[in-house]
């Protein structure tokens, strides 16, 4: 079973200005099948994903920003706590939050022994600012 098939539904879409014949079409086809709406779309939307040229491109940009989100969101659950540190570097990852360390390496050290793929590290002091990063497709 490929990547595409082991997505699991966790998510409701709604899907604005489409052609109300097509649906009805689908619904029709649908109903003769003895499936679900939702199915045809899926099986749809596979096909189309499969025969993407770029699909594990893309599945590697998708990877490595659900982990930044993760690896920022363990941040700032523990942005308090780093408010406390003049200076160092904290490292985050694997939704973990490492520790702080002295120089950037003996950051990059605790890097090779406690984490498996992305991580964040983090200059102190750690200010929250508001500050637009994007990360993402690379066109």
């Amino acid at each position: 079973m490929n990547v595409v098939n082991r997505l699991r539904r966790t998510r409701r879409v709604a899907i604005k200005n489409f052609d109300e014949e097509l649906y009805k079409l689908v619904k029709t086809f649908a109903s003769l099948e003895d499936r679900s709406i939702v199915s045809i779309f899926e099986e749809a939307i596979r096909q189309w994903i499969e025969g993407r040229y770029d699909l594990k491109e893309v599945q590697l940009w998708t990877m490595l920003e659900q982990s930044y989100e993760e690896n920022i969101r363990v941040l700032k659950d523990n942005s308090e706590a780093l408010k406390k540190y003049g200076s160092g570097y904290a490292v985050i990852c694997d939704k973990k939050f490492v520790g702080v360390f002295n120089s950037y390496e003996e950051a990059l050290e605790s890097i090779r022994r406690e984490c498996r793929l992305h991580t964040l590290v983090i200059k102190l002091p750690y200010r929250e600012e508001v500050r637009e990063l994007e990360i993402g497709l690379p066109w």
